[in-house]
């Protein structure tokens, strides 16, 4: 709202305003972060000194300006220096990171055109990682993504790809590879070490066939999960389950089989009921292979009828 014209001091408060609202823009240092904050003092300088004594003489605007001058300080000739170069190393890495990805699926491409069993030849390989943790107390967010990641070094694969989270509660996406070239049946052994491992865990049994890396990956994935009541995490095929009942927490580890797989990769919101998922996978694998054997005897029944009609009809 534009100050009257008939009213001197509201149009030289409103002049003032837009002078240190001018002085901000100057005086900013283009960094985002500093500059939200900003203008987030400079909206509450605003409202608190709408109705309040002379500007100019605020303790609000002291603290607000000297914060424009700390802004300032850190934006020097150095301070600039070392973004460009942060920003050149992560164009670096991006640019690595996409060579690499080009390597590993021209490679499959190559594989399927040549007609080979794809199971067999080893190649790259990558899984889906998934996780989802119901509630999200102080640092459980960021000790889950660490101890998946870990998790997935420990036997083998790194982190290709991750994608934003989804907030509320805590729905995260990562692409994960091999480190190494490995056939499908390698992959889903390293998998299935994972899924006993956990059991062994939980079930505070020797791990003697478990290296001390992989132990403490294991480890710190189940204490990430403290924090959260129920949690479901998807490594490839390897699906780990926490819920609470009312005779505690427990934590369960599955390789699901193909069928369930392509049920999850269908309808990943699955994940987001961790008390239910294994028991809905089940039901539509169930469902799925009732439905073929019936359709199977359907087609079998039909065949003899429409032999004996063209038979009897020669």
């Amino acid at each position: 709202m534009v100050a009257p014209s008939n009213d001197p001091q509201a149009l030289a408060r409103r002049m003032r305003r837009l002078e240190v609202l001018l002085f901000g823009f100057l005086i900013a240092s283009g960094d985002e972060a500093d500059e939200e904050h900003l203008w987030h003092d400079l909206r509450h300088l605003l409202r608190r000194q709408r109705d309040e004594g002379p500007f100019f003489d605020s303790p609000h605007l002291e603290y607000f300006v000297e914060r424009l001058i700390e802004t300032r300080r850190r934006s020097t000739p150095e301070s600039m220096g070392r973004r460009i170069q942060e920003l050149e190393t992560e164009v670096q890495r991006l640019s690595s990171q996409l060579q690499s990805l080009q390597i590993d699926s021209h490679t499959i491409f190559s594989v399927q055109s040549l007609g080979l069993d794809t199971a067999k030849v080893k190649t790259t390989r990558f899984l889906p990682v998934r996780a989802y943790i119901e509630k999200t107390p102080p640092g459980a967010i960021e000790a889950v993504a660490a101890a998946v990641e870990q998790l997935l070094s420990a036997y083998g694969f790194t982190v290709a790809d991750e994608f934003p989270p989804i907030k509320g509660s805590w729905f995260k996406k990562w692409f994960a590879k091999s480190k190494d070239a490995l056939s499908h049946p390698e992959v889903t052994e390293r998998l299935e070490k994972i899924e006993r491992a956990v059991e062994l865990r939980t079930l505070e049994k020797p791990q003697s066939d478990v290296d001390e890396k992989k132990a403490a990956a294991i480890a710190r994935v189940i204490e990430a999960l403290n924090g959260t009541p129920t949690a479901a995490i998807q490594a490839g095929s390897v699906l780990v389950v926490k819920v609470t009942t009312a005779a505690g927490p427990m934590i369960q580890a599955r390789t699901l089989t193909q069928d369930e797989i392509t049920q999850l990769e269908n309808n990943q919101l699955l994940l987001q009921n961790p008390a239910e998922v294994l028991g809905r996978l089940s039901e539509a694998c169930l469902q799925n292979r009732m439905t073929s054997a019936l359709k199977s005897s359907d087609d079998i029944s039909t065949k003899p009828a429409l032999r004996h009609d063209r038979g009897h009809g020669g």
